[in-house]
C-alpha cells in the first residue's frame, strides 16, 4: 500500500501541479516574527529579546551569513537548488524508486523551497505532516519560485531553520552555539549547523556531541567529494572541535531598549539605534563605581547626548540595574529612574536667565539683589542660610543663589520664562505659570532626566533645540529658542573652574541642583561634544542627607565627560555676542562719573544701552532701595524690615539651628528684640540679630533707646516630604 501511496503522490503532482485554489503569498514567506534586537550606531549588536513565539531568531539579509553557511547548506540540503522549479522532479523520482524498492518511505525529495514553505505556512498554520500537506507544500513552493529569487528563498530558510531548543536560524545559532555571528563561521562550524537540519533535537552539539560530530564529518566528507572545500580545508574542519559552551544573547542597555520600544510600534523588530555602545560601556562602568560605599537604596541614572546630531548615545536609567533576576536583590533597580517625574531643583535656573538675556533686560554684569525680601508671602533662603546683598548676574547663577533667581523670573515675566523651558523640552510642566509661582524656580514642579538632557543640549547647541533622537531613520524638527549668543553667554557663566591644572584648558560648563527635602541630586554639563546629566537619589522618591548635587552626582558627571570627551574644544565666537565696557557697581554703561569699569559680555541689538544710575552728581552713588540700609535722620519711625510682616519661613532639611534675621530702620542707638512677648537679644541699628525660633506662628517686637517700638509677625515651617522649593545650585 505504501509504494500506491508514493505513486499516488507523484501523480497528483503531476496532474495538480499548479492548481488554481491553492496559493502562496510571498509577504507571507519573507515576514519573519524574530526576536526584536538593537543595533548600535555602528551596527553592532547589543541586545536581543525573545520572540513572539519564545524562540532566539535573529533574521539577517544574505550577504552578512558569510561564505560558507550558504554554500554548505545549498550542497548538502539541496544540490540542484539553483536548477529546479520549486520540485526537484529527480529527486522524486530518485526518492520513488528507493521507497517502491524498500517498502516504505526513505526519502521525501524535499528541497530548499518546499522547506520554506513548511516553516512558514505550514507550521504556522499548525497543520499535520501527512501526504496532503506535503503535496500541498510542493504546490506552493513552485508557485513562490515564480515570486521571489533563489537568493530570497534562501535567506528565509537560513533564517528559519531550526537548531536545537528555542534557536532559529544561523544568526542565532552562531552567537548561541559559537559566540560569533554568522559571516564569521568557519567551513567546519557551518558543517555542525547545516548537519543539525537533519535532525536539531538530534544532532545538537550540547546535548548529542558524539551525534553531532559524526554528523559534522559527513557533511565535511561530501564537501569535499564535491569540490565545496580543498582537501585542506576539509582536513582542517576535522580538527575544530565542538563548542564547550553555549553563548548567552547581548542584553545590554536594558533601559535603552526599553526606552526605543516605548516610543515605537510593538511590531517592529530591528532597531538600528543611536546608542553607542563603547560610550554606554564607560558611563556603566563610572556609575558601577561611583556606587561603592552609598546605601544600597541610593542608585544613579545617567545620559550621554552627542549633541552633534542631538541623538541618545548613552542611558542608563538604573545603576544598580540586573537582568538576572537571582542576582537581583532589589527590585527596584528594574526602575528607569530617568523617565520617572522628579523635582529637578535649580536646574532650571539658566533658562529664566536665558530669557532675561533674550529680553535685553539682563547682562552678567547686571547688579541683583541677595536679600531677605519676600516673594508671596515667602522669603527663599539659600543652602548655605547666608544672604550676600548686592551680587552680579554671573555670581549669582554661578552660586546659583535663590532669590535673585525668584527676581529674574518675576523681572522677566513667568509665562515667558515658562514657555522657553516647555520649548527647551520640558513637556511634563504642562500647568499655568501662575500654578507655579515663583517655586517654578527653586525646584517647586516636576521633569524627567531626559528633559534634562534634552533642555541642556539645546544650552550646548547655543539655543537650537532638537528631540532625542533614538534610532537612525528618525527625523527631527529644529527650533531656535534663543540666540547663539544668549546661549553662550550662559555657558560662559556657568563654566566649570577645575583645581585640577591638567584640567584647565579643558573648556566643559556645569549646572547643579538638589531638590528640597534632599531627594534627588543632579548635575548637568556639556563641553561642544556632549552633554551629560546624572541623577542620584532612591526610586521611591524618600530622602537621605547625602543627595547633594554638587558633593554625589557633580563628580560623576565631570568623569563621564572627561573620559569620552578627553579633548573638548571651545565654541566658536557666535555672531551677535559682544564685548562692552561696563560700570564695575552698576553693570551698565558708564558715564563720566563711574570711578571704575570693566569688560563684559553682551548680546548685539538686544541688550539695552541705558547708562549707569548709580553714580549721579560728584559721584554719589545712589543704590536701589533693596540695597539701602543705611542710616537716615529723616526716618521718623522705627520700623522692622525682617521679618515682613506675614512672611513664612521655610527651613532647609539641614538648619537645625532655624535661625531668622531680625532687623530694624529708623532706630535710635541699640535696639531689643521680644519674642512672643519674652526678650530675646539687642542689636545696632542696621544690623541683623540672628535668633532660632522654632515652627509655628510668632509675634517679633522691637525697641530702641527712644521708646519707640514696632512688630511684625512671621511664620516658621519645616515641611517634611512636600517639593516646595529649592536648595542648593
Amino acid at each position: 500500500m505504501k509504494k500506491y501511496s508514493i505513486i499516488a503522490i507523484v501523480f497528483t503532482i503531476l496532474v495538480y501541479g499548479l492548481c488554481t485554489n491553492i496559493t502562496v503569498s510571498s509577504q507571507q514567506v519573507t515576514t519573519i516574527f524574530g526576536s526584536q534586537v538593537f543595533y548600535d550606531v555602528n551596527g553592532k549588536l547589543f541586545h536581543v529579546r525573545l520572540s513572539p513565539s519564545s524562540e532566539w531568531q535573529i533574521p539577517i539579509k544574505l550577504n552578512e551569513m558569510g561564505k560558507w553557511l550558504p554554500l554548505v547548506a545549498v550542497n548538502a540540503e539541496d544540490g540542484r537548488f539553483y536548477r529546479h522549479i520549486g520540485i526537484d522532479l529527480l529527486s522524486m523520482l530518485r526518492a520513488l524508486i528507493q521507497d517502491i524498492s524498500s517498502g516504505e518511505i526513505v526519502s521525501g525529495a524535499s528541497t530548499i523551497t518546499s522547506q520554506v514553505i513548511r516553516l512558514a505556512v505550514s507550521e504556522r498554520e499548525g497543520r499535520k505532516r501527512t501526504p496532503m500537506t506535503k503535496i500541498r507544500e510542493f504546490i506552493m513552493a513552485v508557485k513562490l519560485e515564480n515570486q521571489i529569487s533563489k537568493p530570497e528563498i534562501l535567506e528565509c530558510y537560513l533564517n528559519l531553520a531550526p537548531f536545537g531548543g528555542n534557536i532559529r536560524g544561523v544568526q542565532a545559532a552562531s552567537l548561541i552555539y559559537f559566540g560569533k555571528t554568522a559571516s564569521q563561521i568557519s567551513p567546519g562550524e557551518a558543517c555542525l549547523l547545516i548537519g543539525m537540519l537533519k535532525g536539531p533535537t538530534l544532532y545538537r552539539p550540547d546535548t548529542k556531541p558524539k551525534n553531532a560530530i559524526k554528523r559534522r564529518n559527513e557533511i565535511i566528507a561530501l564537501m569535499e567529494r564535491k569540490k565545496v572545500f580543498t582537501h585542506d580545508e576539509a582536513k582542517r574542519a576535522y580538527l575544530e572541535e565542538l563548542p564547550g559552551k553555549k553563548f548567552e544573547l547581548p542584553s545590554r542597555a536594558w533601559h535603552y531598549a526599553e526606552l526605543v520600544l516605548s516610543q515605537n510600534p510593538e511590531h517592529s523588530r530591528i532597531f538600528n539605534t543611536m546608542l553607542n555602545l563603547e560610550i554606554q560601556t564607560k558611563l556603566e562602568a563610572i556609575l558601577k563605581q561611583a556606587l561603592n560605599g552609598l546605601p544600597e537604596d541610593i542608585t544613579f541614572s545617567a545620559g550621554v547626548v552627542d549633541n552633534e546630531t542631538a541623538s541618545l548615545a548613552a542611558w542608563a536609567g538604573n545603576a544598580r540595574f540586573s537582568y538576572r533576576a537571582g542576582n537581583d536583590k532589589n527590585s527596584a533597580s528594574w526602575v528607569d529612574c530617568g523617565r520617572s517625574l522628579r523635582s529637578p531643583g535649580s536646574t532650571l535656573k539658566p533658562f529664566a536667565y536665558l530669557s532675561a538675556i533674550e529680553q535685553g533686560i539682563l547682562t552678567p554684569s547686571t547688579l541683583l539683589a541677595d536679600t531677605s525680601t519676600a516673594f508671596s508671602g515667602r522669603a527663599p533662603r539659600n543652602f548655605d542660610l547666608q544672604y550676600r546683598g548686592a551680587v552680579t548676574a554671573r555670581n549669582a547663577l554661578h552660586e546659583s543663589l535663590n532669590a535673585p533667581a525668584v527676581r529674574v523670573l518675576r523681572t522677566t515675566g513667568n509665562d515667558r520664562v515658562l514657555s522657553m523651558m516647555r520649548a527647551a523640552g520640558f513637556r511634563h510642566l504642562s500647568q499655568s505659570a501662575k500654578y507655579y509661582g515663583d517655586s517654578l524656580i527653586l525646584g517647586g514642579c516636576d521633569v524627567t532626566l531626559l528633559e534634562e538632557l534634552e533642555a541642556y543640549t539645546t544650552l550646548a547647541s547655543l539655543g537650537l533645540h532638537r528631540p532625542l533622537k533614538l534610532l537612525a531613520e528618525n527625523v527631527q524638527n529644529s527650533e531656535r529658542i534663543s540666540t547663539e549668543a544668549g546661549a553662550w553667554i550662559i555657558g560662559d557663566i556657568l563654566k566649570y573652574n577645575s583645581e585640577i591644572p591638567v584640567l584647565h584648558n579643558w573648556h566643559v560648563s556645569l549646572k547643579t541642583g538638589t531638590s528640597y527635602g534632599l531627594r534627588d541630586a543632579w548635575a548637568c554639563s556639556w563641553t561642544k561634544d556632549y552633554t551629560v546629566c546624572v541623577w542620584a537619589g532612591k526610586p521611591d522618591g524618600s530622602s537621605w542627607e547625602g543627595l547633594i548635587g554638587a558633593r554625589i552626582s557633580a563628580p560623576e558627571a565631570v568623569k563621564i565627560l572627561r573620559l569620552i570627551s578627553p579633548v573638548s574644544k571651545s565654541y566658536e565666537r557666535p555672531e551677535g555676542l559682544i564685548m562692552r565696557k561696563v560700570c564695575t557697581l552698576s553693570g551698565k554703561p558708564p558715564t563720566a562719573l563711574c570711578p571704575s569699569t570693566k569688560f563684559e559680555w553682551a548680546v548685539e541689538g538686544i541688550t539695552r544701552t541705558l547708562p549707569c544710575d548709580m553714580h549721579v552728581i560728584k559721584s554719589e552713588v545712589r543704590m536701589p532701595a533693596e540695597f539701602n540700609n543705611a542710616k537716615s535722620s529723616k526716618r521718623s519711625r522705627l520700623k522692622i524690615i525682617s521679618p515682613i510682616p506675614g512672611a513664612v519661613y521655610i527651613n532647609a532639611p539641614l538648619d537645625e539651628a532655624r535661625n531668622i534675621p531680625l532687623k530694624a530702620e529708623g532706630a535710635s542707638g541699640r535696639v531689643w528684640w521680644y519674642i512672643d512677648g519674652e526678650f530675646c537679644g539687642t542689636s545696632e541699628n542696621g544690623h541683623a540679630l540672628f535668633v532660632n525660633i522654632n515652627d509655628g506662628e510668632h509675634e517679633i517686637s522691637v525697641t530702641d533707646e527712644t521708646g519707640r517700638s514696632d512688630k511684625s509677625a512671621v511664620k516658621v515651617s519645616t515641611p517634611a516630604k512636600k517639593n516646595t522649593g529649592d536648595l542648593l545650585f
